[in-house]
């Protein structure tokens, strides 16, 4: 009986190992973000590790699998096989956990920036290193170094405690015990299946509370990215909720601009008949929050409050995605956020996105990008290239000493290099930049009464600064010949969760600012204030009709994602139902679905199924809708 325990206890002890391997890093995740724990029931974060053994044990049945494989069939070859067997699986166990600090580590890097677990999307940003590696300090570096060279030493001592380098009995093992192999293999399979259901187990398996933090740390990161990988590659819907004709039915009813009495046309915004030129200033991870007149903290940005009050603000506008990447495509090109992809890295899939510069272009503009960072993160220089523009300006063209923050060269520098840039265009120009100073780590070259003591308190005086660099900006283009005709779009490329800490499935982290600025706006449009409801990839089908254009087209065939936000503007102040009328903002992650309307704003949690309403209300015919936009913008994803 002894020897028959001693010959199959090897898989157990490597069992014990993985397990241990995930309760270590899962009480780090929960212990380091401690700040999310539920403020009503902070206790129940503790029963993500019972809740989470499902997954752990599905994944640690993964990566058993190839070592129990080796060690059964070294059974079979018997005692000369024995040592180079244990090599191997040694070899292999090492190799494993070693590639699994690091992809656990990330996850909290991840978490710590996005607050959803690692991603594909993230994978896909590790392809290229030195843009991260440029975010990040000396000591920071050296510290990862260590943590990392301190973790393998760490797991070693573990598996050679809890496994040791022997998986053989000293008598050795029977021939005959190869033939358990299909029990082996059985059992392995179950475990990675979670048992015998229809259904294999997912992360919905491990989600047990209201507070989606507790599910997440419930949730076995590296389960979760291999999870997401083989979705990537994947060509079925995941958001599939109705049939597809139902789905694009409600989708082109919420999409469909108001009918409205256009005699006067009651939404026009630019008294000029000659052609304007335009600058974009896509403002990094900008929020309302920040912003006074959208109901944020007072004084921060007084330069942003200034040109709200002399152009045009748009109060309810929300940026569908989180990051950089989807930010530009659904400023430039009208295109809204997918919860788990990038059309940015499709090439093929972007290809076929009209965009805003490439209108500009068939029209005669002159084009410039100008942005202080690496372009070759997610592939953003590749598809700025493909949008035509006539100039680039990166990273690569600032001298050293003008890249004084981690990321490169700070607000202050990259506005002024943007005049100067703009003074070699010949009228009509479209002029872009993307700013920087307000992502992490927050670096800037500048002091405010915010001390920067904390995250919060970092963010506050990073915006700051980049209002101020906004202000110098705006004090010198007075100064040009070309400013008197010429029209500025200020918006944020994506949200944040700071400075409040709301997380980014709360609306309010979502919420972004977005103003239209420049002497050629009507006088009557100067100090308006647009109501609707609307996203940052509205911009063009609420900018490019006033734009005296020969060309105009800005949609390729099929639903046009961008909206009138003007039309719904005139049309709510006319409607006696003036919720309904007032439009719609989605927005999404990986982990979720957000919806906002005049009557409401919501999350539909996609794991759980189930919507968290944080202001108001939504009736069921908004949950529909919000999930019907979805599976119908994923079905035109998917079919480019």
């Amino acid at each position: 009986m002894f020897q028959t325990l001693k010959s199959i206890i090897f898989p157990f002890r490597l069992l014990g190992f993985w397990l241990l391997f995930f309760t270590l890093f899962r009480l780090w995740f929960v212990l380091w973000f401690r700040q999310y724990w539920s403020a009503d029931a902070p206790g129940d974060i503790w029963w993500s590790f019972w809740h989470g053994l499902p997954l752990d044990l599905s994944f640690a049945a993964y990566l058993m699998a190839i070592p129990v494989i080796i060690w059964l069939v070294g059974t079979l070859v018997g005692p000369k096989a024995y040592a180079p067997v244990q090599k191997g699986v040694l070899t292999i166990n090492v190799i494993l956990f070693s590639i699994f600090i690091f992809v656990f580590g990330a996850n909290l890097f991840v978490y710590e920036e996005w607050q959803t677990p690692l991603n594909n999307r993230a994978v896909e940003y590790f392809k290229t290193p030195s843009a991260l590696l440029d975010s990040m300090s000396f000591v920071f570096k050296m510290v990862c170094i260590g943590l990392y060279g301190g973790g393998i030493w760490m797991f070693w001592k573990i598996y050679d405690r809890v496994v040791g380098k022997s998986v053989y009995p000293k008598n050795g093992l029977s021939r005959w015990f190869f033939l358990s192999m299909p029990l082996w293999l059985g059992a392995l399979v179950l475990a990675i299946r979670g048992g015998l259901g229809v259904m294999p187990i997912n992360e919905s398996a491990v989600y047990y509370s209201p507070h989606l933090f507790d599910n997440h740390a419930a949730t076995n990161p590296g389960w979760s990215v291999g999870h997401s990988l083989v979705e990537t590659r994947s060509t079925e819907n995941r958001f599939k909720v109705m049939e597809d004709a139902d789905a694009l039915s409600r989708t082109k009813s919420v999409l469909m601009e108001p009918k409205r009495d256009t005699s006067g046309n009651p939404t026009a915004i630019i008294a000029s008949t000659q052609p304007v030129n335009l600058v974009f200033l896509m403002l990094e991870s900008h929020t309302a929050q920040v912003i006074e007149e959208l109901g944020g903290i007072k004084e921060v940005c007084p330069n942003l409050s200034r040109l709200a009050r002399e152009g045009i603000l748009f109060e309810n506008i929300y940026g569908s995605g989180y990051r950089t990447d989807q930010g530009l495509v659904s400023i430039l090109a009208g295109y809204p956020a997918q919860p788990d992809q990038s059309i940015i890295l499709l090439d093929d899939k972007a290809a076929t996105l009209g965009s805003l510069p490439k209108l500009l272009k068939e029209n005669g503009y002159q084009s410039l990008f100008v942005y202080g960072g690496e372009l070759t993160f997610a592939n953003i220089g590749l598809w700025l290239t493909n949008q035509r523009f006539d100039k680039i300006i990166s990273e690569r063209d600032f001298a050293s000493a003008e890249k004084k923050q981690r990321w490169g060269a700070d607000d202050q520098v990259v506005l002024q290099r943007m005049l100067q840039e703009i003074k070699g265009l010949k009228p009509p120009f479209f002029a872009a930049t993307l700013t920087l100073s307000l992502h992490p780590p927050y670096d800037v070259p500048f002091e405010s009464r915010w001390k920067a003591n904390n995250d919060s308190e970092k963010f506050l005086n990073s915006a700051a600064f980049t209002d101020q660099a906004l202000g110098t900006f705006f004090e010198a283009a007075q100064q040009q010949p070309w400013f008197e005709q010429t029209v500025f779009v200020l918006v944020a490329d994506h949200g944040a969760s700071q400075p409040g800490g709301v997380g980014m499935d709360r609306p309010q982290s979502r919420h972004v600012p977005l103003i239209i600025y420049g002497r050629p706006l009507l006088d009557a449009r100067k100090g308006h204030r647009v109501k609707a409801y609307g996203n940052h990839h509205d911009i063009l089908a609420s900018l490019i009709p006033h734009l005296p254009l020969e060309k105009r087209t800005i949609s390729t065939e099929g639903i046009t994602w961008s909206r009138n936000l003007f039309a719904l503007d005139a049309a709510q102040k006319t409607n006696t139902n003036r919720a309904s009328a007032a439009g719609f903002a989605y927005y999404t992650n990986e982990n979720g679905l957000g919806w906002a309307t005049a009557r409401g704003k919501g999350f539909f949690e996609f794991k759980s199924g189930e919507w968290r309403v944080f202001e108001g209300e939504l009736d069921e015919q908004d949950k529909l809708n919000a999930q019907a936009y979805l599976q119908t913008l994923y079905e035109d994803f998917l079919g480019r």
